[in-house]
């Protein structure tokens, strides 16, 4: 399985490792994407940038959900 999207937007955080990324794919379908084994220079240097399309071989995915205001959400 391979995972494309694109990067919307880089999520900064105090830990370095994972990077993380809101991505979205073809069907509009947005989400976190966590990249662990980076640094910095990834984001500093441009090498990944919003719009920029990235595909991952094989992804984990995890999902979640949590209740808010009498909702479930899951994702």
């Amino acid at each position: 399985m391979i995972l494309s999207a694109k990067i919307v937007t880089h999520l900064p955080k105090e830990q370095d490792v994972p990077m993380c990324f809101l991505v979205v794919d073809f069907k509009h379908n947005f989400s976190v994407v966590s990249l662990y084994h980076t640094n910095k220079t990834l984001v500093a240097d441009n090498h990944l940038k919003s719009g920029d399309e990235i595909l991952i071989k094989n992804p984990d995915s995890i999902f979640t959900s949590l209740e808010f205001k009498g909702k479930l959400y899951t994702y």
